[in-house]
């Protein structure tokens, strides 16, 4: 953007949009607007009131910096430094996966299978962040949950989440490695997990975002991006109550292979994404 001191928002917004449009990003115009709410200390909405306000050129080259930073495929979340889930606000870095809208979408489905009302006790394999554990419990008052995961990085920022979204006393976090274990430390209501699922070479074709900045090992999984499902459906066997229910995400083309993992010991459906894609299954333990 060149430097003019009589630029409106609307203005800077456009030529923003424009810029990150040639740097490759998707939702630019979108992107180009949160950037410029997080300058300006408001909600992204607001701007449609202000966008004949005039910037200063403070402003500007605080937009500017937060724009080029975007156009360097930098996440949105991390530069802003949060991302709205399922109704909370969570701190967002490069410690752990960026929390994806598909995920939010199977907070919905457990909620919509289990009501508001469940009051058992919820394992995330592969908490991350904490984003899945975290949701679950804010929106069902009655239960309780712990949230493993390998990264000590990642179990940190779970922390860290947990703490901002008041859920201390319901919430724990745990180190825990899939690949050495088994089983969980007890039995469960609920096991959920947003594994590892894509393929190496899936990895390789993905946004810059994706590739330069989220955990590599929060992706990626051996045998075609299918080891770690497998992992995760033997420890729900060994870990789940009789009737327990287990929740996984999981990648494309993946679901005649969960279907086969889960017959005979669980009665599941699968259920399919904002896409149509067939990304979740939702099982019972028999």
């Amino acid at each position: 953007m060149a430097q003019n001191n009589s630029l409106s928002i609307l203005e800077v917004v456009t030529k923003s949009s424009l810029f990150l449009q040639r740097k490759g990003v998707p939702n630019h115009k979108i992107d180009a607007e949160w950037l410029m709410a997080h300058a300006l200390g408001c909600q992204r909405m607001e701007l449609y009131l202000r966008f004949g306000e005039i910037l200063t050129e403070t402003l500007l080259e605080k937009i500017r910096a937060l724009v080029v930073k975007r156009g360097e495929r930098v996440p949105l979340q991390h530069i802003l430094g949060y991302v709205p889930f399922a109704g909370l606000k969570l701190k967002c870095d490069k410690r752990a996966l960026v929390p994806r809208y598909e995920t939010e979408y199977l907070v919905d489905c457990i909620n919509q299978k289990l009501s508001t009302k469940f009051c058992g006790k919820i394992a995330d394999l592969g908490c991350g962040g904490g984003a899945i554990i975290l949701a679950l419990c804010n929106q069902m008052p009655e239960a309780c949950g712990v949230g493993f995961d390998r990264s000590s990085q990642a179990l940190a920022l779970a922390n860290e989440n947990c703490f901002s979204s008041n859920l201390k006393q319901r919430v724990t976090f745990k180190h825990f490695d899939w690949l050495d274990s088994v089983s969980l430390d007890c039995e469960y209501d609920l096991i959920v997990s947003n594994p590892p699922y894509l393929s190496q070479n899936e990895w390789l074709s993905s946004e810059p975002e994706v590739q330069l900045h989220d955990p590599k090992t929060a992706l990626v999984a051996d045998n075609n991006g299918f080891s770690d499902i497998k992992r995760i459906v033997s420890i729900a066997e060994n870990s789940l109550k009789k009737g327990g229910r287990l929740a996984i995400e999981f990648g494309n083309k993946q679901a005649p292979l969960v279907e086969q993992l889960l017959d005979g010991n669980f009665t599941y459906e699968i259920i399919s994404d904002q896409h149509l894609v067939r990304r979740f299954v939702f099982a019972s333990k028999n």
